[in-house]
């Protein structure tokens, strides 16, 4: 199904419609990353030319509409450097924001209570949405919904992996 989607992607994307200076708008926002789709669908905004992998050379600058960068990102895609290749973005087990607030970063999806190996969606947002999820004791839970972090759960620096009992409250309220 993961693939079907891309192949869809790729279909729906015109790469090559805005290498033509003359049809990107002057005023158009150029974002250190890829654009993460938030403001006005039919809003251009273009990606800075990033690094290939183990070169100095880089990619070229990549411009489209916030709808389309809103698919990539929903999807868990990102465009290569070399701007035409649809990959998959990283998986992190439990983002905390950390890094570009702007930048989208993707939970690998965690499975759902009940019988056999179901898995919930994978979920991608920014790191500004992951930092204040932290800052307000809230989390994403199996199904995708924002849910306030339970009394009894400590935050998650509050785990060690030296000692399984470490990290949970003793007594009352």
């Amino acid at each position: 199904m993961r693939y079907a989607v891309v192949g869809a992607l790729v279909a729906l994307l015109p790469m090559n419609g805005y290498a033509v200076t003359g049809t990107i708008p002057a005023d158009a926002v150029i974002m250190p990353d890829t654009p993460n789709a938030k403001g006005a669908a039919n809003t251009i905004v273009c990606r800075a030319p990033q690094k290939f992998a183990d070169s100095d050379k880089v990619g070229p600058k990549r411009c489209g509409y916030n709808w389309e960068w809103w698919q990539l990102t929903t999807h868990g895609k990102d465009l290569a450097a070399d701007g035409t290749t649809v990959i998959d973005r990283p998986l992190v087990k439990n983002p905390k924001g950390d890094g570009n607030p702007d930048a989208v970063t993707c939970r690998k999806p965690k499975p759902l209570s009940g019988i056999g190996l179901n898995y919930g969606p994978e979920i991608c947002e920014t790191n500004q949405f992951w930092a204040e999820l932290v800052k307000d004791r809230k989390m994403v839970d199996a199904n995708g919904v924002v849910v306030p972090v339970p009394r009894w759960m400590p935050p998650i620096e509050t785990y060690s992996y030296s000692d399984p009992g470490a990290g949970y409250y003793v007594g009352g309220p």
